[in-house]
Order: structure tokens, then sequence, then C-alpha cells
């Protein structure tokens, strides 16, 4: 095959929301791409549901957060709390509420202009291959899988073959491995993954039921069930009648085989509290609770994202939302390189950047499944699931109850999902230290390689944004009107054609946006009224200059040129 020709730039494996959204954030920025989804059908198996504020800040940026809300049909305001009790039909041992406390929710918009939002995956699936069809350089192709993979100097070619049986060769200046846990593109450019020790294994029933004889006044999104007869979950994937029950089970004494539908129906029955309850499952699917980081996430010129890169336990919801952040990091690079604006060492940084992200989210997951069986997630003790529901049980009860606030942390974790601060080559480091985030409590910085902070700003017509909304897509330079020798250099810097489009506001009085109640947007990003911030496509700071002192650290050509990698005409 000529080295000299490629049916696409970029070929996608795996076209679940991760596979789409990284075809997307490539699509947008004129990328010839093309999606390889083995799957003909809907999602059988509907597992993520939760839409973390960074993930929906991205929904946000492309304009459709008001879709993923209306597709998913969820509203925060009503599905909430994540109760805890001991069958469907008995009352709340107690329960987290996102929205109780007014301070803390007022306290996350002023730190992000979206929250958490519920859009089930199977219908979220479906928007995103609606979205891209906004994009004429996107191709999805259905019902083929990929059987090999070669490597060259400057290309990959991709062996397909459809269900019919039918083989073709694919070429691609560059391979995406998005396809999932067990990805065929890992094991083709051999990349092992280091597995955490399992704390369990579980079996999920997706099934259709009208279970609102059993709810009462309660919506909580996430109903945890604890008895004599069953340990599980509930998760509501439409507030009506979609359901997913998922409870646990021992490999080694039995199988999926064991459960065929009816017996899972009479479990579901038992986590309801009524033999009588109509339930229709519709599929059953094993899995196990562990996880998995891939020992790199590219080799050569193929890479990998979502659970390809790296599986996790499902407590806090960060598999599918770390995978979007993995297809937003790696995207910008790949179009800048393969648009010449960028060298190809700079695909080397998201490997850096994004497996170390992996591997917090991953001890931290671990700490939530740990603090979950505190409230009976993985209670064993055969005593203590005797009494649970009688009148002796109330120490057990109680236990549990003391136990439901440390569960804040995989429900609340603005700290997880914004806190963390990238180093590479991709980063210019100021020499300064970030504030350290918790798990639940965010604080905002700019210190480079931080995601670049929400503020409420004013356009000139009066209308109200987010920073967020301004910082995606191309690099971003913000100054105070007083910044004028950044905007100067910026302007001599567009003449350069090595170099991409580079944005410019003005943030402050009489200025591009103006600030909302009175915010200090400078003390906040940590500059002078002469100094400037340049943020990168993915929200991140990459460079930071407090004012505007003469001095060749300040250079903003120079800066670009270490971000980018490549040498700027002198």
């Amino acid at each position: 095959m000529s080295s000299t020709v490629t049916d696409h730039e970029v070929v996608v494996v795996g076209g679940g929301p991760v596979g789409l959204m990284m075809a997307i954030e490539l699509g947008r920025r004129g990328v010839d791409v093309c999606v390889i989804e083995r799957r003909i059908s809907r999602l059988r198996h509907p597992r993520a549901i939760g839409l973390h504020a960074r993930t929906m800040e991205i929904m946000r940026q492309l304009g459709w957060a008001e879709d993923v809300r209306r597709v998913g049909n969820l509203p925060l305001e009503k599905w909430s709390s994540f109760g805890y009790m001991t069958r469907l039909n008995a009352p709340d041992i107690g329960a987290v509420d996102l929205l109780a406390d007014p301070l803390r929710v007022d306290r996350a918009y002023s730190e992000s202009p979206e929250m958490i939002a519920w859009c089930a995956q199977d219908v979220f699936e479906p928007l995103l291959v609606e979205k891209s069809g906004e994009f004429p350089s996107i191709t999805i192709t259905t019902g083929e899988k990929i059987t090999g993979l070669e490597q060259f100097d400057d290309h990959v070619v991709l062996s397909a073959e459809s269900e019919s049986g039918e083989a073709r060769k694919i070429s691609a200046k560059y391979a995406i491995g998005a396809d999932g846990a067990h990805s065929t593109i890992r094991r083709a450019i051999e990349v092992q993954a280091s597995v955490s020790p399992t704390k369990g294994h579980q079996l999920n029933a997706c099934f259709v039921a009208d279970l609102s004889p059993y709810l009462g006044d309660r919506n909580h999104i996430l109903w945890w069930i604890i008895n004599r007869d069953t340990t599980g979950a509930f998760l509501t994937y439409d507030g009506d009648r979609r359901w997913v029950y998922s409870w646990g089970y021992d490999p080694d004494q039995e199988s999926i085989e064991d459960y065929p539908l009816e017996r899972c129906s009479e479990v579901i029955r038992k986590a309801i509290g009524d033999a009588t309850a109509k339930v229709e499952v519709e599929s059953v699917f094993p899995w196990t609770i562990d996880g998995a980081i891939a020992d790199t996430f590219c080799i050569g010129r193929t890479f990998l994202v979502g659970d390809a890169a790296h599986r996790l336990p499902p407590s806090g919801g960060f598999g599918m939302n770390s995978g979007i952040q993995d297809a937003q990091n790696l995207a910008w690079k790949l179009a800048l390189v393969l648009r010449g604006h960028a060298a190809e060492s700079l695909l080397d940084t998201y490997d850096e950047e994004r497996r170390a992200v992996a591997w917090f989210n991953l001890e931290q997951v671990n700490i939530n499944v740990e603090a979950s069986s505190k409230v009976g997630w993985v209670m064993t003790d055969p005593d203590q699931l005797a009494q649970i529901e009688e009148p002796s049980g109330e120490a057990v009860r109680q236990q549990i109850a003391d136990a439901i606030p440390l569960q804040e942390d995989q429900y609340w974790s603005y700290g997880q999902q914004f806190g963390f601060s990238y180093e590479s080559e991709a980063v210019i480091a100021d020499g300064t230290t970030p504030p350290a985030s918790t798990v639940s409590d965010y604080k905002p910085t700019a210190t480079p390689g931080a995601h670049a902070p929400h503020l409420w700003l004013r356009d000139t017509l009066g209308n109200r944004i987010s920073t967020v909304d301004l910082l995606h897509s191309d690099f971003v330079l913000l100054t105070a009107p007083e910044g004028g020798r950044w905007r100067e250099e910026l302007r001599e810097l567009a003449a350069v054609p090595e170099l991409p489009t580079i944005s410019s506001y003005t943030i402050g009085d009489d200025a591009d946006f103006s600030l909302e109640d009175g915010q200090q947007w400078l003390q906040r990003y940590g500059i002078s009224s002469t100094g400037a911030v340049l943020v990168r496509p993915d929200g991140h700071v990459c460079f930071r200059a407090p004012d505007d002192a003469d001095r060749l650290d300040y250079s903003l050509g120079k800066a670009l040129s270490q971000l980018l990698q490549i040498p700027l005409p002198q």
C-alpha cells in the first residue's frame, strides 16, 4: 500500500459514547474520521447514566446540553437523591440528596455553569450519532469488526470484517481504540493492563416494570437494597418503566447460566418486596468490580481512549466521563499535528496527562467501593442480614444510617472532576503550586495545567455567558483591558502560518466581557491587570504571565513554540 494515500485521517474503533465523542471532537475541527462499530442495533445493556458537570460543560460548549437533558428525561430537580432501604417497598433508612444544601448548590454554580445530568447510555448514544451528522467529515460504519491492525512509519492499516463475512482493509494516519474493556485494538498493539484487586462480582438485569406503587413520593435515581434475600441496587433509566437491578453473585459457585430470566425476575421481586410484582426482564449480563489501567495509552500511531485505556468500577461514575475527557484531550492535539501546526511529539503528552488522571480516579473509586461496604452493599454477615428487617435489627439499620453521609464523595465529586492539574510538555509551569482540592470540594485556580476557572460574564449586549463558553476549540488568550502588550504580540503572531488559530478576549470594564456581580477574575486567575493567561483548546491553562514584565520568559511566541514543539520564525 502506498504510504502517501490513506482512506481517512483517523479511524476510531468503537461507536459508544467515547468513540463518538472522539469522532465529534475531530470532526468539528475538519478532520476526516471514520468510526467502525461492530453493533448494528441499539445498546442491549445500558450502563452509564450520569454525565458529570465537567462532561456537561463539554456538551454545553457544543450547544447540546439542553438536548442531553431533554432525551435523558430525568431532570435533576426531580431526580437528585440516592436512597438506602431494605426493600423497594420499605421506608428509607437514609438518603443523600445532591440538592439538599442550597449553599452547596450555589457554590457549585459559582464553580461551573453546569451540574450533573442523567441520560441513559442507550439514548445518549443515538443523540451523539445524530449530532455527528452536523460534521461532514465524519463517517460511521456499523456491523463491522476489526480483525487486525498493522502500523507503519506514516500510517496504519486495519483489517475489518462485516457480519456477512466480507473483508476489507482500511488505512489511516492514526487509529483510536475506543472499543471497551476487552479492546481488540489494545490486544493488537500488545498493550497489557494492570488490574486492581477484585471487589466482587455482579449481575445486571435490565427490565421493564411499573414500580410506581412502591416508590411513594421518593424520586431516587439510585435505590440501594439490603436484606436477607438480596443485596443490590435499582437504577432508573427513564423515571418510569425502564430499570436495571444489580446484585452480587459468586462465580465460584454459580454462573450466568444459573440465572435464566425467570430466576432474575424472582430476585427482582424479592428486592421490590412484592412476590406478585409484574417484571419483564429483557437482558442479563455479568461484570466484575475491579479496575484496570493500560500500561500505556499509545503505541506508534495507535491510541487508546475510554475503557480500552482504563476500566473503572462504577462508584462515582468516572468511566464514561473520563473517556469523554480522553477524547477532548487527544482530539485537539491530533488535529494540530495533522494540520502541521504542532510536532508529532505533542501527542506523547496524551498518555502522560490522561494516564495520571486515570490512576487517581481508580484509587478514589476503590475508596468509594470500600465506603459502600459500610452501608451494606457487600454485607456478608448472615446474622446482620437476618436481623436487618426485624425489630432486633435497629442497631444494624442505625449502623447503615450513620455511614450514609460517608458516601457523599462518590455522589458529589467536584474536586475530583475539576481539581486535577496536568503536568507535561503541553503545559508551561510557572513555579506555583495549585491549591489542593478534596474529592468533593473544588478549589478553582488558573495554575498552569489546571482547568481554567468558570466565571459568569456579560457580553456587550448584556447576555450572560460563562468563561467555559469561550474556552474550547481554539487556544484562547485572556487579558484585562490593560494587557495590550499581549494582544499586540498575538496580532503579530497571527501572520505566522505555522501557528493555529488563537482567539483573544478582554475581561473588565469597557472590554469584550464584563464581570457579573463584581466578581474578581484577576484574583481567581492569579494575574495583575497587565498579565495574561493562555488556555488550551481543552479548557486547561497552558501558560500564565502575572504581568507584562519585559522578559524573554514572558514571550507569547516562545510559549507557543514550546507548547506546540515547533520552531517559529525569528
